[in-house]
């Protein structure tokens, strides 16, 4: 029989319990102090992990925090380089872990095993000093009891990540050598953390200031105030620290410039006595009271200072002087108390409210660093000088897509910071166009399919994530993901290994056509949800209420067929041409069964025609998916579009959420024409409404407002590069681009599209203007820029004139004379 292998590399508290009910988890502290007596080594890699998040320290320096998440399929490890950082003498290495509890459902966003554990592992397998850092049982450990990760937050279903800190007497840290998880490494048996290099760069950390104060209740000064905390380029900050008298109270609202992500931390000359408390409420907005938070809000103008400020908590306990030891995190903790929340908080506005004890309390400084997946924008845009509307519509979009990119996508920070398929395709596809950046796109690929249960041939809706959820709709969304991705950077390796997902979803759909009508049958069965979208119609579930009385959705056959199709596409690109074949007839006969049976002569219903209530089972989201399916004709696409999106008129038609607008826009293209153009300025009216009630982001919908930060509106960066500018890959990877630009749109016009990332570098650019002149002509220029100095061809499609082939070495110059007559030059 062959030796058992044990795996020793976890080290944990030898006494961790998970049985507290008022917190979600808790911290636990790790440390180890190191003498070195010759100069330290000027390079020193560890690899760090942790179940469920960390932050590692060497002589008070923050080197890492992480993991990324990930689940029991795949757990992600940081590589941290502490030599430089090492010194001669005693050197003293801290690492904190944020442990949520495994048997709760508390912080779904956090996925984590049934044990927690610390694990550190010399990279340089040759330094004896790197050894003497790995896991062991010379690392002491100790349960912080004081830090309580509130359950009790009604502003907080997802997160659990706001903190209530208690210090005491009754609270000190009391160390124990760590124990050494021992887990069986052999015949098929591994531990449970399957584990891997991290696969997207770290965050990235950027300084930020408020901007403003508000509504200051307390006896010091706004003035004072204001030049402690607020940078100006009249007034930088205070450096001195502002002293709060004993026994009194202070009340102030912060602003910054807009909404953000960030680490915070504030800094206080450690008070003689204990008793002060200070309660901090993080907002997006100034709003009436939510009709029911967090998930119906009242909000109108975002800075009406006159309205309050809703939205979860941190509540600290400050300690005072203290003879007990200090964790060794940061300088000056001996004569400096701070509360640094362990998770980065999201907000605009910030409430601080702080109830001074029988000692004064004296404020030294309130950092905050913005907190982002390194996102580098490659994509310019500059429009008419007179249109600053749509400027604001570009960097809106920009700054809401990156405020939703961390560790993962994030569906809205604010909330649940959660990697949904549906919303994370369409942000995949606006990062390729601002940057060419597809690493955390190809993360969240991983990821989504790795969240796939054979017992029902899904992907879940959300991954990673604590609990699992199944939307069957979002399973077909992530093989859209997969087929973008195919588009846009050509990687056939890397998109193959998912096809049998890929086709186990589709068999799903497949093996619910009902044989008489020939559509796809939706699925009640408990733990299955059928969303489409949220509408005041189809509260509380976003499902339309004919499609639970008949069982048959239309939107969920459209999607099932426009799904198809973008398969077929793939399977064409990696050469599976007889796959694709059957993938083609299986979209037909649902697209021809669609116009049978849910097609009542003027309109496509939400369900069969034959049952439908005109006035309640119309929906904008049908006759949109009818034309991206194809069930609608060239003339019905355009009759049912124009129909169904004109507000001026009182029609009952279901509107679609900001979740659909990108959609909506890839029908409006697809029927052709003059649609597109015709509706474009007027499609951004309730972006712009947004921008007039003082939104930085664009807001999650305009039924709930729960969030005022969601990455599904920011359209706009996809619309400006693929449709205006008429930049998009005409084969796989950029091996050859199209060019069709909107020129009637926008009087001047000048962009640079981004082609793909490889190896950190941008492989290509295309450079796009136009400008009408004076005697009604209308010059376009287009520069293609290929790094590799190799040539691909250029498919030019310019206003009802035939596709021509052209080179990307040469630089395009046409002059549009007469809506008939091009004339091109090329130099």
């Amino acid at each position: 029989m062959a030796a058992e292998l044990l795996d020793k590399t976890w080290m944990w508290h030898p006494t961790f319990s998970e049985e507290r009910t008022d917190s979600a988890g808790l911290l636990v502290h790790f440390r180890r102090s190191l003498t070195i007596e010759n100069d330290p080594p000027k390079s020193l890699h560890l690899s760090v992990t942790a179940d469920t998040r960390y932050k590692f320290f060497v002589n008070k320096h923050l080197l890492s925090f992480g993991p990324v998440k990930g689940d029991q399929n795949l757990w992600f490890y940081d590589t941290v380089d502490i030599g430089p950082y090492l010194k001669c003498g005693e050197n003293h290495i801290r690492v904190v872990v944020l442990r949520f509890f495994y048997a709760t459902t508390y912080a779904p966003s956090f996925p984590r095993l049934p044990s927690g554990g610390l694990r550190i592992e010399s990279k340089d397998q040759n330094v004896l000093l790197g050894k003497q850092l790995e896991s062991s049982t010379l690392w002491e450990t100790a349960v912080d009891p004081s830090t309580v990760f509130r359950v009790d937050e009604p502003e907080d279903d997802f997160l659990h990540i706001y903190e209530r800190v208690s210090r005491t007497e009754c609270h000190v840290l009391k160390w124990v050598p760590a124990r050494l998880l021992e887990y069986q490494s052999s015949t098929g048996i591994a531990p449970p953390w399957h584990l891997s290099p991290r696969i997207i760069p770290t965050m990235r950390l950027k300084r930020t200031e408020f901007c403003n104060i508000h509504n200051i209740s307390s006896k010091i000064s706004k003035e004072k105030w204001a030049a402690k905390l607020v940078n100006s380029s009249h007034s930088p900050k205070s450096m001195t620290g502002l002293c709060l008298p004993a026994r009194t109270s202070h009340k102030i609202q912060l602003e910054v410039e807009h909404h953000m992500t960030c680490f915070i931390r504030f800094r206080f000359r450690r008070p003689q006595t204990s008793g002060s408390t200070m309660m901090i409420t993080y907002a997006e907005c100034y709003e009436e009271e939510p009709t029911r938070a967090p998930y119906l809000r009242n909000k109108k103008y975002r800075c009406d200072d006159t309205k309050n400020l809703y939205g979860p908590k941190d509540i600290y306990e400050f300690e005072g002087m203290t003879t007990s030891e200090t964790l060794g995190y940061y300088e000056d903790e001996d004569i400096d108390e701070m509360f640094v929340p362990f998770h980065f908080r999201t907000f605009r506005f910030l409430q601080l409210e702080i109830d001074v004890g029988s000692s004064d309390l004296i404020l030294q400084d309130l950092t905050i660093d913005m907190a982002n997946y390194p996102l580098d924008i490659h994509a310019d845009l500059q429009l008419s000088f007179e249109d600053d509307t749509s400027s604001q519509l570009w960097n809106t979009s920009i700054r809401t897509l990156h405020n939703c990119m961390h560790d993962c996508y994030e569906d809205c920070p604010f909330y649940e910071q959660l990697q949904y398929a549906m919303d994370t395709r369409s942000s995949a596809l606006f990062t390729y166009y601002v940057s060419g950046d597809d690493r955390l796109a190809r993360q969240a690929i991983i990821q989504i399919h790795n969240s796939f249960q054979a017992r029902l041939s899904l992907t879940a809706s959300r991954s990673p994530s604590h609990t699992s959820q199944i939307i069957p709709h979002f399973s077909l969304f992530w093989i859209c993901m997969l087929c973008d991705h195919m588009w846009f950077f050509g990687d056939k390796v890397f998109v193959s290994q998912f096809l049998s997902v890929v086709d186990a979803v589709l068999h799903y759909f497949q093996s619910r056509v009902d044989f008489e009508l020939g559509l796809v049958v939706s699925d009640f069965q408990p733990g299955i949800w059928n969303f489409v979208d949220w509408t005041e119609q189809w509260r509380p579930y976003g499902i339309p209420p004919t499609v639970e009385k008949s069982g048959i959705s239309t939107y969920t056959n459209n999607l099932y067929a426009y799904t198809l199709m973008n398969a077929c596409q793939l399977l064409d690109s990696l050469g599976r041409s007889s796959q694709a074949e059957d993938y083609k007839l299986r979209a037909t006969n649902i697209v021809n069964a669609i116009r049978r049976h849910c097609f009542d002569g003027r309109f496509f219903t939400d369900s069969l025609s034959s049952i439908a209530d005109t006035s309640l089972d119309y929906s904008q989201h049908n006759q949109v998916w009818s034309v991206l399916s194809g069930a609608a004709t060239v003339i019905q696409a355009h009759e049912i579009l124009l129909k169904s999106l004109d507000s001026s008129e009182n029609n009952c038609f279901v509107k679609t959420s900001l979740s659909m607008s990108f959609y909506t826009l890839r029908a409006l293209t697809k029927a052709g024409g003059t649609i597109y153009d015709q509706l474009f300025h007027k499609f951004w009216e309730p972006w712009r409404s947004q921008l007039m009630l003082g939104l930085t982001t664009w807001e999650e919908d305009n039924v709930s407002q729960r969030s005022d930060c969601h990455a599904w509106g920011s359209a706009p960066i996809y619309e400006y590069m693929a449709e205006v500018a008429g930049i998009r890959p005409a084969k796989p990877g950029w091996a050859s681009l199209e060019f069709s630009p909107r020129f009637n749109l926008y009087r001047e016009f000048e962009a640079t599209i981004p082609m793909k990332l490889v190896g950190g570098e941008i492989t290509g650019y295309s450079h796009v203007s136009w400008i009408h002149m004076s005697n009604g002509s209308v010059e376009i220029n287009l520069r293609v820029e290929i790094m590799a100095k190799k040539v691909i061809p250029v498919y030019v499609k310019l206003a009802s004139q035939p596709l021509r082939s052209m080179k990307s070495t040469d630089d395009f110059c046409f002059v549009v004379k007469t809506p008939k007559s091009i004339e091109c030059k090329i130099w």
